[in-house]
């Protein structure tokens, strides 16, 4: 009899303990956890859930489940679901905590049926709101880094470790003139300038083995439709935690017109160079021959101004115009322009439009001064009614020839011997550009024929 006494006694403390022990993972769970009815009204409810919304047992117990939540839709999906008996893993919802704040959590739910009779739900709530702060967090930093990305005045493209394109902004795709498509089907080499891609390929090879960790360089692009353009290109590699490379990165800038301006800038500089030491040797060239043949120290101070004027007078036309030439009317009308009177009649002026380069425009500048300056000594600008018909023509695009004609001046008597300003006439057009100047002393007034090529000037730009 006494076997049989206890063994109920034992059932019951165990039952209670188990009882306990339920009670005890009830109320001090770590994740909230809450019984609702079938009417939707809570009928049990955990600290831990209390904890996590903020309110007393008395605010929650007994109201409706549908009051906490958000969005009126999401619970109504919840509960239809339990009534049907189906069970809810992890189903996103926004529980309203009593500060005001929003919960996102994770329900896991099933019901509890009796005989097939709805007796409550068994609610699991897990709180992610943190996670969701952190997705939240990372996907708005990733769409900055995306309109980053796609807004950059740089190109940026990824490209993995044979050199295929992954992924290009807008800018690169401008700069390329392809498509984000097409340069799926690219690679970083095969937009390269042939002459490029070997130095390119060399430092790629030595950011993929970690020899180095960027690099920078200055190339050349084909464009899709096959021009050539000018990039400088920033390259990194982006590894893992390992250190074992993933991708790599290049930021590219169209550098063209830079390119363009320095070629441009190298050519100005080259130009003004040769056209100093030409000036130079030119002046020594004409004081020695001027002082040859003076008579005496003032003669060839007078020669020897004018001749330095006309230098002064081309090398400014030059200057204005350097990169573009000078234009033959330009440098004429400078040379004759201290002679003519304020009517303007005293020279005539034909031709049409040449363009000469440095070495020509000095030269022919020197050559009219020489017949400038013996008209008004000796031929039609030494009188008032003297003038100058000056005539020009472009036989060929690669020569011209100049008439110059007086009338009006005194009787023309032919030197007796010949003057410096003769050979620089005759011999200075010979002697450079393989030109002929003929002279001729007609009584009547001075001519000269001038026949020259003109040479291709260095001042076209890339």
């Amino acid at each position: 009899m006494e076997v049989r006494s206890k063994k109920p006694g034992r059932l019951k403390d165990a039952l209670e303990r188990s009882q306990r022990d339920l009670e005890d993972f009830f109320e001090n769970g770590a994740v909230g956890l809450h019984w609702v009815a079938s009417d939707g009204s809570i009928l049990r409810v955990n600290q831990a859930e209390l904890d996590l919304l903020g309110y007393s047992r008395e605010e929650y117990v007994g109201r409706h489940i549908a009051e906490f939540h958000v969005d009126k839709s999401v619970i109504g999906d919840i509960l239809a679901r339990l009534a049907r008996g189906e069970k809810l893993d992890k189903y996103g919802a926004r529980l309203k905590a009593k500060d005001g704040s929003i919960k996102h959590v994770l329900i896991s739910s099933n019901v509890h049926f009796r005989d097939g009779q709805f007796i409550n739900t068994r609610c699991f709530t897990l709180d992610v709101t943190d996670l969701k702060k952190a997705e939240t967090a990372l996907r708005e930093s990733e769409q900055r880094l995306r309109a980053t990305h796609e807004r950059a005045f740089a190109g940026i493209a990824e490209v993995d470790l044979q050199g295929r394109f992954l992924r290009a902004n807008s800018r690169f795709c401008e700069i390329t003139n392809y498509s984000a498509d097409e340069l799926l089907n690219c690679s970083f080499g095969s937009i390269t300038h042939p002459e490029d891609v070997g130095p390119d390929m060399d430092h790629f090879a030595a950011l993929v083995s970690g020899r180095a960790d960027t690099y920078q360089t200055e190339k050349r692009f084909l464009r899709k439709e096959g021009t050539t353009i000018w990039v400088a290109v920033s390259a990194s590699i982006v590894r893992d935690d390992h250190g074992q490379p993933l991708y790599g990165i290049r930021v590219v800038q169209d550098i063209t017109e830079l390119k363009r301006a320095q070629a441009r800038q190298k050519l100005l500089l080259d130009e003004l160079n040769h056209r100093v030491k030409n000036m130079l040797a030119t002046v020594q060239s004409v004081a020695m021959q001027t002082r040859r043949r003076a008579t005496d120290l003032n003669g060839f101070s007078q020669a020897f101004e004018g001749r330095l004027m006309a230098l002064n007078r081309a090398h400014e036309l030059l200057t204005r115009e350097i990169g573009t030439g000078v234009l033959l009317r330009d440098l004429i009308l400078e040379t004759v322009a201290p002679y003519e009177d304020a009517a303007g009649e005293r020279f005539r002026l034909r031709g049409p439009e040449i363009r000469l380069g440095s070495e020509v425009a000095v030269t022919l500048a020197m050559a009219l001064q020489e017949l400038t300056t013996n008209a008004a000594k000796y031929g039609a600008l030494c009188t008032p009614q003297g003038c100058i018909s000056i005539e020009w023509r472009s036989p060929s695009p690669d020569s011209m020839t100049i008439d110059w004609a007086e009338t009006g001046g005194p009787p023309v008597v032919k030197p007796t011997r010949r003057g410096f300003g003769s050979d620089l006439i005759e011999r200075g057009l010979a002697r450079q550009f393989g030109g002929t100047a003929i002279l001729d002393f007609n009584t009547a007034g001075v001519r000269c024929h001038i026949a020259c090529m003109l040479p291709q000037r260095g001042d076209g730009i890339p």
